[in-house]
């Protein structure tokens, strides 16, 4: 049986459950865009999240993200007049699509800790190497961490699930596990779509986050060619762990 997601893509409709009422960092986001200024580069934008937020606050805002569903989602979703998205790999710019071709921004955003999960140091890499072909001279790249990953495994068995209800049906995420790893931690959930009539959809999902802290992301910037220009907070939550924000600028030309 599937389910129904309210015209989203399966990963959208768990974008939406999992962290679409999140917003402990859009003051980070729009305060950095306010500063550095229009147009804004929004990497693993997902669903819209942030990208929405930003345009809704007059801030011109590129999302881009390698899933062309949730570029779907996005484009479904988006303010009226705002950029559409674009579905490419954020570790892939050194070959940037067309859309991006003669493109440059004031402020690059990598929300939610994107640099932790797209593939480990060479990655990152990939990535950092091609953030100053994408900047103006003086703009700004942002780079949201999780420092404090924990050291011994988590068992979560009394918080309550994330949940939504879209098109009638009533999904909830609920956190199960984190589990560590030499360089990682896993985080596990239980997926449950509960239907009206109800029957129910169940599945396990889980994500890995690569253990960095701000000296080890400055070091690869560098490497990169970047150059470190600060470091910023965003608060935990009741659900969400705290972040660093770290800063970078490309040198000018």
């Amino acid at each position: 049986m599937s389910f129904a997601g309210g015209g989203y893509c399966e990963e959208g409709l768990w974008q939406l459950v999992e962290s679409g009422r999140y917003t402990a960092d859009l003051g980070t986001w729009s305060g950095l865009a306010s500063q550095a200024g229009s147009p804004v580069l929004d990497l693993g934008c997902g669903i819209g999240r942030v990208s929405h937020h930003l345009n809704r606050l007059g801030h011109t805002t590129v999302g881009l993200d390698r899933d062309p569903g949730l570029i779907a989602d996005f484009d479904r979703t988006r303010p009226p007049g705002a950029p559409a998205g674009i579905a490419w790999d954020a570790t892939a710019l050194d070959t940037p699509p067309e859309a991006l071709a003669e493109r440059r921004f004031r402020l690059i955003i990598a929300p939610q800790q994107l640099v932790q999960i797209i593939g480990g140091r060479e990655a990152r890499l990939r990535l950092f190497r091609s953030i100053p072909r994408l900047l103006y001279d003086g703009g700004v790249a942002a780079f949201a961490i999780c420092e404090e990953l924990p050291e011994t495994p988590i068992d979560y068995p009394s918080v309550p699930p994330d949940l939504r209800e879209v098109a009638e049906w009533v999904h909830s995420s609920q956190p199960v596990a984190i589990e560590p790893a030499d360089g990682s931690v896993t985080a596990l959930r239980i997926r449950e779509s509960l239907a009206p009539d109800g029957t129910s959809v169940r599945s396990k999902d889980s994500i890995t986050i690569d253990r960095l802290d701000r000296n080890a992301i400055e070091a690869e910037m560098r490497t990169a060619g970047l150059l470190a220009a600060g470091a910023g907070a965003i608060s935990e939550t009741d659900r969400h762990m705290g972040s660093t924000v770290i800063l970078a600028r490309a040198p000018l030309s």
